[in-house]
């Protein structure tokens, strides 16, 4: 899936520079089209990206659309739309409402916002936050929200990048997955009504000396494959969630393994989704995988959309 990405007020341009960096790429092509705009050129010159990418712009609609026609005057191919920015920054909130406004009213393409969260906790101000979040709802077709702790950038980075290969085929592999799934499946995921969460786990699948020798190597009992990618899931839900929402609310639910085909089985997906149903009864639930031959890595991702509030 391309993304048209940009990032509004520090933070967010902060986040598309990592995207620049180290986004997903398929075919040599990176999947995130990085924009970054802010008010202070000081602050953008340290951006890592392009300097014909970089927008200084005063806070007003008629520098939104002027941003919007620029970039759309490139003629770049993507299939979404991506704001980030920081909830309590009011510069990036702001030009976020007016950008999301701007692109729905010229193209049919979805428009996401992924809106950076302060850290809840008591005394927060939520009366502030609820307010922001219904406005950045009505000015975009879908929120995800990521709270700023320790690790937000490699949590939204590891999310964006599962999410951004959906759908995508990388044409030197020449492989599907077990499940395969596209774009339309997490857009059909995500809610226009409500908050969205993102879960996300990995694991690194050690190997010995004499697992590399084919002659040697017996095959992984089948088992222990399922039980690896339930566990996995279990803990992109219960440990790492991107903002903690009260999942209780959920409407739907979208779960994504990314790793080596032979790690990724069907008993075991369907273990996974009778653990999701099992927590989650009557929610709507969609599934698939990446396949990333060779990857010493497996990856887990749960998406949560729909959500009406905080619990934490």
């Amino acid at each position: 899936m391309r993304l048209l990405s940009l990032g509004l007020g520090k933070k967010g341009c902060r986040i598309v520079g990592l995207l620049n960096r180290n986004g997903e790429r398929i075919n040599d092509i990176n999947l995130f089209k990085c924009y970054a705009i802010h008010r202070e050129l000081p602050f953008l010159s340290a951006i890592d990206l392009p300097e014909s990418n970089k927008f200084t712009a005063w806070l007003d609609d008629e520098a939104a659309r002027s941003v919007i026609n620029t970039i759309f005057s490139r003629n770049e191919f993507f299939e979404a739309s991506l704001l980030i920015t920081e909830l309590m920054d009011d510069y990036g909130f702001n030009f976020a409402l007016r950008i999301g406004e701007e692109l729905m009213s010229l193209s049919e393409d979805p428009v996401m916002i992924l809106a950076i969260l302060p850290y809840l906790e008591v005394g927060s101000n939520y009366e502030e936050i609820r307010r922001r979040l219904k406005l950045l709802n009505e000015s975009s077709h879908f929120l995800i929200l990521f709270e700023d702790r320790e690790n937000l950038d490699r949590m939204i980075l590891n999310s964006m990048n599962m999410m951004a290969l959906v759908g995508e085929i990388d044409l030197k592999k020449k492989i599907s997955g077990e499940v395969v799934i596209d774009t339309s499946d997490v857009f059909n995921s995500l809610m226009k009504k409500g908050l969205s969460s993102v879960g996300f786990s990995s694991t690194e699948i050690k190997k010995s000396f004499l697992d590399k020798l084919a002659f040697w190597r017996e095959e992984e009992p089948a088992k222990r494959k399922s039980d690896r990618m339930v566990k996995l899931l279990r803990r992109a839900i219960e440990e790492n969630l991107s903002a903690r929402c009260d999942l209780s609310t959920a409407k739907s639910v979208l779960v994504l393994f990314e790793g080596d085909p032979g790690n990724i089985t069907m008993d075991g997906m369907f273990s996974c989704l009778t653990l999701v149903n099992q927590k989650f009864p009557r929610i709507e639930l969609r599934y698939g995988d990446y396949p990333v031959p060779g990857s010493r890595n497996l990856k887990a991702m749960i998406l949560f959309s729909g959500m009406t509030g905080f619990k934490y």
